[in-house]
């Protein structure tokens, strides 16, 4: 099979593995019958999933996402896809990484405040340790709304007011 999917890179920080919890809670808001990892998430699970702990940093770490068994099926055959009815199977791939991470400029900021944004706007980035993600969605998110939405979704999982409300 040809590789699917899009992906978008992001650098998380320590509060990575909560937020994951939180993304697996918009995911089961989005299917009820959530499949985590290719097997049916429980109902209620999701508010007590935790992001399992690797061993070894040296390998990613995925989890994957699909509305059900027929989903599974279908990315089976097609990979990272839309459906018949615009959505497809998604995942989140990660590594750990416990050293520093420094960036020289940030960038592109979007904070919920005008005067956040324009302070932290063209400053040094410096992390202790870092968590470097891919969100591999069916489609690119800047044309097609599903695999916007999940994008969305996991920025989202980052602001516990926003996600838990």
């Amino acid at each position: 099979m040809d590789l699917t999917g899009h992906s978008t890179d992001f650098i998380a920080d320590a509060s990575f593995p909560e937020a994951m919890r939180r993304f697996v809670r918009l995911g089961q808001q989005r299917w009820p019958g959530l499949f985590v990892y290719g097997e049916p998430l429980t109902d209620g699970a999701a508010a007590d999933w935790r992001l399992p702990e690797s061993a070894d940093d040296d390998f990613p770490g995925i989890v994957t996402f699909s509305s059900g068994r027929e989903m599974e099926e279908f990315w089976e055959a097609n990979g990272y896809a839309l459906d018949a009815a615009r959505q497809g199977p998604y995942a989140v791939f990660y590594r750990h990484h416990g050293q520093p991470l420094h960036a020289t400029t940030v960038s592109g900021v979007h904070v919920r405040s005008p005067e956040q944004e324009a302070a932290a706007e063209g400053t040094r980035l410096l992390l202790s340790q870092y968590y470097a993600v891919s969100v591999v969605t069916p489609e690119d998110p800047d044309t097609d709304p599903f695999s916007r939405d999940v994008v969305r979704d996991f920025v989202a999982s980052f602001d516990p007011s926003a996600a838990d409300s």
